[in-house]
């Protein structure tokens, strides 16, 4: 899945994933000359939900990023609003992606 997640992220600027013994699940940094985005995977069948949109974005303010990527196979009602919210009052960004969504993009990588 790494793989493929760092060819289709690729596309749209640098790509290095931190490995840090402590994460089980490694962000990748995407950037380029204007903008760094934090990338979360999070491959299990569970919804992400509102208590991982928030760990995401405590990271990503740790980190001085400019906004979160999030792939996951689905989402909770709660945290799509909670995103929904945070996007409409601040300046940095949370995109959500389902898996399903950039399926076909993953598979040809």
């Amino acid at each position: 899945m790494s793989e493929k997640v760092v060819c289709f992220l690729s596309k749209y600027g640098r790509v290095k994933q931190l490995l840090d013994e402590k994460d089980r699940i490694p962000p990748f940094i995407l950037e380029d000359d204007l903008q760094k985005f934090v990338v979360f995977v999070f491959d299990w069948k569970k919804s992400a939900g509102t208590n991982t949109i928030i760990r995401t974005e405590q990271r990503a303010e740790r980190m001085k990023c400019d906004g979160v990527i999030i792939i996951a196979n689905r989402f909770s009602l709660n945290a799509l609003e909670q995103v929904n919210y945070l996007n409409k009052r601040r300046n940095k960004k949370t995109i959500l992606f389902k898996r399903e969504e950039i399926e076909s993009i993953l598979d040809a990588c």
